[in-house]
């Protein structure tokens, strides 16, 4: 049976991801703030079709998202990157507290209907910023998979430089049958 993919995000990671998982056969659902780039991705995966739809995040569309798939079997999660400009608070809303909505609403729908794997993504850079954002992405995911039980896995991939590509291989790995063994990790990508 193919697997049921959500990806909620942005950036080229957003397409990069999404092509990992159709190339393995799932089906692949997208939740992005952005139109343009929710386009762009879909343009560039060859249009939406049956195994590959999206929505621009909003009141109803993660519930829409989920009916449509009607499983969650995955959920990867990768905030958008902000500039460098971008206030802490901002950054903390955007890219830990907005992911730690999505990752519990994925768990409790994970949990009901027979398990599922989580894995969010650190957005990448060197700043304090983003260090802070990584620390409280990585006690987040901590605290989660400690209350996830033996069904639902939960990790974090913290990309330091690390391709697109790299990241959407190891978000696979962790979504595959050896990533049942792994829960609460915080894995470094260089």
């Amino acid at each position: 049976m193919a697997k049921r993919v959500l990806i909620a995000g942005g950036d080229e990671l957003l397409e990069a991801l999404s092509r990992a998982f159709l190339e393995e056969g799932a089906t692949v659902a997208l939740l992005t703030p952005d139109a343009a780039s929710l386009e762009r991705v879909l343009d560039g995966l060859g249009g939406e079709h049956d195994d590959r739809f999206g929505l621009v995040a909003g009141d109803g569309s993660l519930d829409a998202l989920l009916g449509r798939l009607g499983r969650l079997d995955v959920l990867v999660c990768a905030p958008q990157s902000l500039s460098r400009s971008v206030p802490l608070e901002r950054r903390l809303v955007e890219q830990v507290a907005g992911p730690s909505s999505l990752l519990q609403v994925a768990r409790a729908w994970m949990h009901s209907r027979g398990g599922g794997r989580l894995v969010a993504v650190a957005p990448d850079g060197d700043t304090q910023a983003a260090s802070m954002v990584r620390e409280a992405l990585a006690a987040l995911i901590r605290k989660l998979a400690d209350a996830s039980g033996p069904d639902v896995r939960v990790n974090l991939l913290c990309p330091q430089g690390a391709s697109s590509a790299a990241v959407a291989d190891c978000a696979r790995f962790l979504a595959g049958g050896a990533g049942r063994a792994l829960n609460g990790q915080v894995l470094t990508l260089t």
